[in-house]
């Protein structure tokens, strides 16, 4: 089962917590940066994102967010939400897999039910049901690109 976490923190050793949630077979949704400043004197820069971990990695990444002195909080999703997120950790684990563009109709034919993630265990049908919708999300939270090879729309993940 997994969960979704809000993560906050300085940009200091960011990429730390990254590679840590991807070490333990999580994803990190949504990065958001901002900067904070007084009048025209700049006092910090703050990351924000969305994580989708295994539950029982929650214990790990909460120690290691403190070790970094970042903030860890529950987000309340709605199950339609909560759904529409971890449809993406099949498709995000093949294409990382790939490491080449891939086209939805390769996906499909890869991407076996029950998944190795045990995503669809949150499903009432497969996780499959609705590919064009997960990858239209992961592109618009901008986790994979697109190109379009002789009119078949290809996907890969961002570097």
């Amino acid at each position: 089962m997994y969960i979704l976490l809000g993560y906050s923190s300085g940009v200091y050793k960011f990429n730390e917590m990254v590679e840590f949630v991807e070490d333990v077979g999580g994803i990190v949704l949504t990065r958001d940066e901002f900067h904070i400043s007084r009048g025209s004197y700049f006092i910090s820069q703050e990351v924000h994102v969305i994580l989708v971990i295994p539950e029982e990695a929650l214990s790990d990444v909460k120690e290691f967010a403190k070790e970094l002195k970042g903030d860890i909080e529950y987000l309340d999703v709605d199950r339609e939400q909560k759904i529409n997120v971890l449809s993406i950790i099949p498709v995000y684990n093949l294409l990382s897999h790939e490491g080449s563009w891939v086209d939805i109709e390769t996906l499909q034919d890869i991407i076996e039910c029950p998944c190795i993630t045990e995503v669809c265990k949150e499903f009432e049908g497969t996780c499959l049901e609705d590919m064009d919708k997960t990858l239209d999300a992961m592109k618009r939270m901008d986790i994979v690109e697109t190109r379009d090879l002789l009119g078949v729309i290809e996907y890969k993940l961002k570097s």
